[in-house]
């Protein structure tokens, strides 16, 4: 794995204590250079297309009716340079076969410890495919 040497990162998603921990912990890796957050839900391609970050953690849950497989397929034809990471609590199989199918570059669960994360995290800034589920 080559991980950018500076590497920025934009979270989609409404649990906002999560959201706020992986910002403290991003911001303790050597290399992390910026941490991107959406509020509005529904312009968060614009959000992405704006920010262009290295990558993008994206909740398939989100609120507002914002529809996140669609929003996935939305981000990689706009901004296929923001690697996108399917960020969930709730993994299944056909899920992660479906969202990597449309181009998403990892899926995790949010169950598993943050290292693993932020592994993840700086292997799809490198370039590489992830999927990492709760043991």
């Amino acid at each position: 794995m080559v991980a950018p040497s500076l590497f920025t990162v934009m979270c989609i998603d409404d649990n906002v204590m999560l959201v706020d921990a992986l910002e403290r912990r991003l911001a303790l890796e050597p290399g992390f250079g910026r941490f991107y957050r959406v509020d509005a839900f529904v312009n968060a391609a614009d959000a992405v297309a704006e920010a262009q970050p290295d990558v993008v953690l994206l909740d398939i849950d989100l609120p507002g009716g914002v529809d996140a497989v669609e929003l996935l397929a939305e981000l990689v034809q706009r901004t296929p340079q923001s690697r996108v990471i399917v960020f969930t609590g709730h993994p299944q199989g056909e899920l992660v076969s479906r969202t990597m199918g449309l181009g998403a570059w990892g899926f995790v669960s949010k169950g598993i410890p943050s290292d693993r994360l932020i592994d993840a995290i700086r292997h799809v800034a490198g370039g590489e495919a992830v999927i990492e589920l709760e043991d």
